[in-house]
């Protein structure tokens, strides 16, 4: 009798189970996608109220985990009237000509503290890597997804003009990410 180990080895693997990340959607009254930064010395805090997110999550599977996501930076808020007005406008995110920004995943990494998302984050055409630091507990159905990321705003031509003054704007503006997100059956 013939040995067919080619077979053998197929039909193994076909009966095993095949690892697929978990597809995560974001709770959105229970999350936040904010950023804090300073103007003229002082510190505040913003957030976008409008944002969406294609999410797979798997601790044991993180060669199948990535997340592409997509900001309206129309929907800034900032508390201040006179800066969520300025800051659709040419010198700062320019939303008539870039309405939205994108972070994609090209790769997520374990770390000692949790784990570490790799992707390129566009804003206004620019495109530069950002590596997010993140944790990421289950409970459940749910999980919880808590990072944050310091980012140079001039990178990505956010604040021209007078408004590259670190003096008059700060220059480093932490992205803050605190998200609840329910598992979605596959």
């Amino acid at each position: 009798m013939r040995s067919y180990p080619v077979l053998a080895l197929a039909l193994g693997l076909a009966a095993m189970p095949a690892l697929a990340a978990d597809r995560w959607q974001i709770q959105h009254p229970d999350s936040r996608l904010g950023f804090e930064a300073t103007q003229q010395g002082g510190q505040f805090e913003g957030h976008f109220a409008d944002y969406s997110a294609q999410m797979r999550f798997s601790a044991d599977d993180l060669a199948n985990s990535g997340f592409d996501v997509r900001i309206d930076m129309t929907s800034v808020d900032t508390g201040s009237g006179q800066r969520d007005n300025a800051l659709p406008d040419k010198p700062w995110f320019h939303t008539e000509v870039f309405p939205e920004a994108r972070y994609v995943t090209r790769e997520i990494r374990r770390t000692d503290d949790g784990y570490e998302a790799v992707g390129d984050l566009t804003i206004r055409d620019n495109t530069h890597e950002v590596i997010l630091p993140f944790t990421w507990q289950v409970d459940g159905d749910t999980a919880m997804m808590d990072g944050s990321v310091v980012i140079d705003r001039t990178r990505f031509g956010v604040g021209q003009g007078e408004w590259q003054d670190p003096q008059v704007a700060g220059h480093d503006v932490e992205v803050i990410v605190d998200l609840t997100l329910d598992r979605v059956a596959d």
